[in-house]
């Protein structure tokens, strides 16, 4: 079977960094391929060449044998590519009908638009994904999982030949991964060959045909996915043998009075009344399917969520929380769910986005200078203890992969010298390697007897991090595992509402 694209000694010269180097690859009609590597492999910049966002600085690009070059992203798309990335492209105002047909909206007679052309069309692609939301819903009120849906719907609305799908099942929960499955199972029967980028390798070993390894910026491998293992693929991503990581979950220890007490707590159309206990020295996991309550019960714990009711204690005594910066005054940290609206300050440097907390908590703003050098040494000793990759506290932070962006956040924590930290999909988007560092600083931060909330989606993860774990559904608690309970089935089991 001839390839439908074939990229052949792509390079990417950046100032100062080589992004890509020589790199080969292929794609065939009707295959699924997985293009895996850590942050900053070299991922990002190949989908972008092949979407039309860069230009390879040198190498050569076939599509169905005949040299092409894209110079933008209308060009790519002119020519059978679509591209779905993990930021959404919507506009939150329009409907879901518009965003689909955003950019090729359907004229009628008179030279109007024909709002009921572009609904009915719609609501035919949607009903082919089994995404049941009115196509006259505006985007804006849509959860994270049909907004996903949305930008895979946007695509499929079109005859595309190759579909690039980023990170598509980072915000999806376990129904809606499904329904995506049975999405691209159809797309390969037609033959579509779809580009699938992903750092869950159980899905990739599910979905794939072939994985290409990106390691620095050069292609390490192509295999069958059946000739390989979860661990001969991080071995070739990572360049070493991934060691075993030995966490043990130990009980809480540290003072007797816990660090944060939540009573009855409630958020209006989220949180029905929960409670729970989180000691210093632990890590709490709280696990549950997208629209259980587990993102409202972190903003409202940093002041940032409305509550109706309910008790909060910090150290035994009453805590309003009504605010970001009451939440604090008090020593808790939050770390956003989406690191790219809520998190960074993409203008911003490295340094900036790294203490730029500090500065507000502790009023250094009006005597910035005298503090600079303090800052920097600051910068120095996080940057050795999270191995965040940069190179130099004036970079950019948007300059940075995703991995080191989500590590910069972390450091705002020790930089504050906060107590009690909500770490909100601490995870999401970074690749194994980064994961497993994530995973030792987290415990490393309870270890030296700070208190660590942990909300994910990622069961796996919080099976292996917690020392005890709480599971929402619905609004409500369901479940408090510890130790040796916390198993994925007793989790899953918890997170779709059956309790034992």
């Amino acid at each position: 079977m001839e390839p439908i694209l074939v990229a052949s000694q792509i390079s990417k010269q950046f100032p100062g960094v080589r992004a890509l180097d020589a790199v080969d690859f292929e794609l065939l009609p009707g295959e699924v391929h997985a293009l895996v590597g850590e942050n900053g492999a070299g991922k990002s910049t190949l989908i972008k060449i092949f979407a039309g966002l860069l230009q390879p600085t040198d190498g050569r690009i076939l599509l169905r044998g005949q040299p092409v070059h894209f110079d933008s992203p209308l060009q790519s798309q002119a020519a059978g590519i679509s591209v779905i990335t993990q930021e959404f492209n919507l506009v939150p105002q329009l409907t879901v009908a518009e965003n689909i047909f955003l950019g090729r909206e359907v004229i009628g007679p008179g030279g109007l638009l024909d709002r009921r052309a572009i609904r009915a069309r719609s609501s035919q692609v949607l009903q082919e994904l089994g995404l049941n939301v009115p196509a006259g819903q505006r985007v804006e009120y849509l959860g994270v999982g049909d907004k996903q849906l949305v930008e895979i719907a946007k695509a499929l609305s079109r005859e595309f030949h190759i579909i690039i799908m980023d990170e598509p099942t980072a915000a999806l929960n376990a129904a809606e991964v499904e329904r995506l499955f049975e999405i691209i199972s159809n797309l390969r029967q037609r033959g579509i060959a779809v580009l699938y980028v992903s750092h869950r390798l159980n899905e990739i070993f599910r979905i794939a045909d072939r994985v290409t390894v990106l390691r620095d910026g050069k292609r390490v491998g192509t295999r069958p996915i059946k000739e390989l293992t979860e661990r001969e693929v991080i071995t070739l991503m990572l360049g070493r043998t991934l060691e075993e990581q030995a966490i043990s979950h130990q009980a809480a220890a540290g003072e007797q009075v816990p660090a944060l007490s939540v009573r009855d707590l409630r958020v209006p159309g989220s949180l029905h009344g929960i409670s729970f206990d989180l000691h210093y020295g632990e890590v709490l996991g709280c696990a549950g399917l997208i629209g259980s309550g587990r993102s409202e019960l972190m903003r409202a714990l940093f002041g940032i969520a409305p509550r109706s009711g309910g008790e909060v204690r910090i150290n035994g005594e009453p805590a309003q929380l009504r605010s970001a910066d009451e939440a604090m005054r008090h020593g808790i940290f939050l770390l956003p769910e989406d690191r790219k609206v809520e998190g960074i300050f993409p203008d911003l440097t490295v340094l900036e986005n790294l203490v730029i907390n500090a500065r507000h908590g502790a009023g250094r703003l009006a005597n910035l200078f005298l503090h600079l050098d303090a800052e920097r040494q600051e910068y120095a000793q996080v940057r050795g203890s999270l191995a965040i990759r940069a190179r130099a506290p004036s970079q950019g932070i948007s300059a940075l992969s995703g991995g080191n962006q989500q590590k910069v956040l972390l450091g705002r924590a020790l930089v504050t010298q906060s107590r009690i930290l909500l770490l909100n999909e601490p995870t999401r988007g970074v690749d194994v390697g980064t994961k497993v560092e994530i995973y030792q600083l987290i415990r490393r931060l309870a270890q030296e007897g700070r208190a660590v909330l942990v909300s994910s989606s990622d069961v796996p993860e919080l099976v292996h991090i917690s020392d005890r774990c709480m599971v929402l559904s619905a609004g409500q608690l369901t479940a408090l595992l510890e130790g040796a309970w916390i198993t994925e089935d007793a989790v899953v089991a918890a997170a779709v509402g059956h309790t034992t």
